[in-house]
């Protein structure tokens, strides 16, 4: 009973100087804090970045597209099909300022509207959690047709979980899509 009675009190007083000693109490709280306060900066550091991402992206492909809406394209953009998209591919990657990877993280599909290509086609390219690079083509748009340019950027995202915005691949890559829509020109074939 002495014993027990002695170790309940030695306890007691150990419990109590501990709470009584409020050394370091403020590095304790700081490494408690310090973890979910860096986190959330980093989110928001990063969601910054894919916007950013997001607007150049849409602005690149605005541009690039202005030469099918114009007609230049059949002079800038020449070949088999295989060779106009890459040409184009490395119109929007230079305006992205995307140098290396661009052919493995940069999709392009153009396509005139019509019984082809419906428009309920043209929503997202990410398709079951997967974009198939086969499906996408620079087909020829002729004047004064509808024409759709779409454009998806594998983009990669630490804190990718918690955007809800982003299509997400079931390889974990995330992507940004661009969408452009337009009636060409009358010009020459």
């Amino acid at each position: 009973g002495l014993r027990k009675a002695s170790l309940r009190r030695m306890k007691s007083g150990l419990l109590r100087r501990f709470r009584a000693d409020r050394k370091g109490a403020t590095a304790v709280e700081f490494g408690l804090l310090a973890l979910p306060f860096f986190f959330l900066m980093m989110m928001i550091v990063e969601m910054a970045m894919v916007f950013w991402q997001r607007q150049v992206l849409q602005e690149a492909t605005s541009q690039a597209a202005r030469s099918i809406l114009t007609g230049r394209s059949r002079v800038l953009y020449t070949g088999s099909e295989a060779a106009q998209t890459e040409a184009f591919r490395k119109a929007i990657c230079a305006k992205i300022y995307l140098s290396s990877g661009c052919s493995t993280r940069v999709f392009i599909d153009v396509q005139p509207l019509g019984p082809s290509f419906p428009a309920s086609r043209a929503m997202s390219m990410v398709r079951e959690w997967t974009i198939d690079p086969t499906s996408f083509v620079m087909r020829s748009v002729g004047p004064e047709q509808v024409a759709i340019v779409r454009v998806a950027y594998k983009v990669p995202v630490i804190t990718a979980g918690f955007f809800g915005s982003l299509a997400r691949l079931n390889t974990g890559e995330n992507v940004l899509q661009a969408v452009v829509a337009f009636r060409t020109e009358s010009f020459v074939p």
